[in-house]
């Protein structure tokens, strides 16, 4: 499964969430400190999100080609910036704005990116500061050397999590109808838009998850992975009791 979309805070966050976050990011980050919001347009918001070219425009950040250096410029210190790992794994290198707002909706938003392993572990060792996140997940925040050095640091995913539930009428209403709805009829199903490179987890019973990927790499980081770990879940195997 793609180590890329996998979220260790995902698990923390959205525990009814679980196959999504399997198939996503490692860490939709713990509850943080409470920030100020950054003024953001109402462009930017959740229902904007276009196919724009070979890519896609969310959050006011463009996929491919936004790095992490036009985060931090959109949204300044608001943005935490760390490794997130596991003990012993290598991780994420993941932004973290806890308060996004625009046009009225809020939320909080993750920025995924994909570096090779060995330079994950350097950053771990380098790092200013380990915290413990929850279980065995660890926070690694960076140096303000090192923040600076992976500007250039490529955006591959982007989550958003709606702080008011969103129903199925007011999604289809924003969206249209998806192109294809994965588990359909159950209490969580994964409604997916491949021009857009957007999945949305609808829950009926908790909070709504929008993941964005660039439109190619949509089969690949997650419509696939997504199939794989519903239909994992529905075996025998993973429902007999233990």
């Amino acid at each position: 499964m793609n180590r890329v979309l996998k979220s260790p805070f995902l698990v923390a966050l959205l525990a009814g969430l679980v196959i999504l976050v399997l198939a996503f990011v490692p860490a939709l980050w713990q509850v943080l400190r409470g920030t100020a919001s950054a003024p953001v347009s109402s462009a930017d918001t959740p229902w904007s999100i276009a196919a724009r070219g070979d890519g896609v425009a969310a959050f006011g950040l463009q996929l491919p080609g936004s790095t992490l250096a036009d985060a931090e410029r959109r949204w300044g210190e608001d943005l935490q910036l760390a490794v997130m790992a596991e003990t012993g794994q290598a991780g994420a290198l993941e932004g973290y704005v806890e308060r996004f707002e625009a046009g009225g909706v809020g939320g909080r938003l993750l920025l995924t990116t994909a570096l090779p392993e060995a330079e994950l572990q350097r950053l771990q060792q380098s790092a200013a500061e380990r915290e413990p996140a929850g279980g065995t997940l660890w926070r690694y925040r960076l140096r303000a050397s090192e923040r600076k050095a992976m500007g250039a640091t490529p955006l591959v995913g982007l989550s958003f999590i709606p702080a008011a539930n969103l129903d199925a009428q007011t999604l289809r209403q924003r969206f249209g109808e998806p192109d294809e709805i994965i588990a359909p009829g159950g209490r969580l199903e994964h409604w997916l838009y491949s021009a857009r490179g957007l999945a949305i987890a609808v829950d009926a019973e908790g909070r709504e998850l929008l993941q964005v990927v660039a439109p190619a790499d949509f089969e690949r980081r997650l419509r696939a992975p997504l199939k794989t770990a519903v239909s994992a879940a529905a075996s025998p195997a993973a429902s007999a009791p233990r």
